[in-house]
Formats: structure tokens, sequence, C-alpha cells
């Protein structure tokens, strides 16, 4: 059962429909698209030698360089509260 709906002075506009209608049709987009979602969902594969080389690339490069950016940022801002402790303890 539906409630009877109450009289309002403002009027509530209904949200408009979305009709897209494409200026042009390229098969060949579409046939892709059906490829990558017909193969989204499944896991490359990969031969041992590969993933091997993978995991020593991202084991060697990958930490190393966010260690040592981290260690010189933190050097410089131990610098800038060092000096500005020495220049307000000498005044």
């Amino acid at each position: 059962m539906l409630l009877p709906k109450l009289p309002t002075v403002f009027k509530q506009n209904r949200t408009r429909g979305f009709d897209y209608q494409p200026m042009y049709y390229d098969q060949r987009k579409e046939e892709l698209e059906n490829l990558k979602k017909k193969y989204e969902g499944e896991p490359v594969r990969l031969s041992k030698e590969s993933f091997r080389a993978n995991m020593r690339g991202d084991w060697k490069g990958g930490r190393g360089k966010q260690v040592g950016s981290s260690n010189s940022r933190l050097l410089v801002i131990i610098a800038i509260l060092s000096l500005i402790t020495y220049y307000i303890i000498r005044l």
C-alpha cells in the first residue's frame, strides 16, 4: 500500500535520465575491449627464471632507495633543528 503524498509548496524536480548515443562505431576497439574483459581476471603465467629475475630486481632496488632517502632526510632535519637550538641558546 502506497502512502498518500502530502501537498508541498516546493516543487522537487525529477532526475533526468542519461541517454548517450555514440557518434560512430569502431569495431576494432569493441573487439579489443571484449578481449580485455575476457582475459582480465586471468593471472599472467611467468617462467621460473623471469620470476626470479623480477624478485631479485625488486629486492635490490626498491628498499635501498627508500631507506637512503629517509636517512638523508632525517640527517637534514636533525641538522636544521640543532642549528635552531644553537641560535636560541646563544641569544
